[in-house]
């Protein structure tokens, strides 16, 4: 999927190929590449990429939106 198709909307519903495991591969990425580690409430809770965004925020992130 084209990046300019992406946005903080997209998720399961609009990105094919998105299903738990993907999901789960996506989620380890992000938390090695940002150092971070997710709990299981906050895991449940990521439906889009905006939520992706959110947790990492509540981490310390900082994210350019």
């Amino acid at each position: 999927m084209p990046l300019e198709q992406i946005n903080d909307y997209s998720g399961q519903e609009s990105i094919e190929g998105w299903d738990s495991f993907t999901m789960y591969v996506l989620l380890d990425e992000i938390e090695t590449e940002f150092k971070v580690q997710f709990s299981l409430d906050e895991i449940l809770d990521i439906k889009t990429v905006k939520d992706f965004k959110q947790c990492l925020k509540k981490h310390g992130v900082q994210i350019n939106d």
